[in-house]
């Protein structure tokens, strides 16, 4: 086995992000779903308010891929199996990470006003030791 090369002083800067994304020992992760990308955009804007408020440190939003679903139907329930509709539900996401949240953060939460139809998963994450 060889014996591992000694680090430069010109290490290159993924090392230190590397090392500097494991300081946080808590985060909320929110993920937001819906099918109108205003109304979760404007949902984002609310959250991202309320981090401004409370000092704390956010990650994202981040657009995750839209999830498409796609139907074909028969026009006639009988017959012309060659004339068929087609239609498809888009379902567009967001995610945002809260880098340690305190006690306010997470009432302001439970009290937050989304625009309807917006669909929001919290989870808490903790840091691995």
């Amino acid at each position: 086995a060889r014996a591992p090369a000694a680090r430069s002083a010109a290490q290159p800067a993924f090392f230190v992000e590397a090392k500097a994304s494991n300081r946080y020992k808590k985060k909320l992760r929110v993920k937001f779903r819906s099918y109108n990308v205003k109304a979760i955009e404007k949902a984002v804007d609310t959250l991202l308010d309320l981090a401004e408020e409370h000092d704390t440190d956010v990650s994202g939003p981040v657009p995750l891929p839209t999830k498409i679903r796609r139907f074909c139907l028969l026009r006639s329930p009988h017959v012309n199996k060659d004339s068929r509709e087609h239609f498809e539900v888009r379902t567009h996401s967001r995610l945002v990470d809260l880098m340690e949240p305190e006690a306010g953060i997470i009432d302001g939460l439970m009290t937050l006003e989304l625009p309807p139809g917006v669909d929001p998963e919290i989870s808490v994450i903790e840091a691995r030791a």
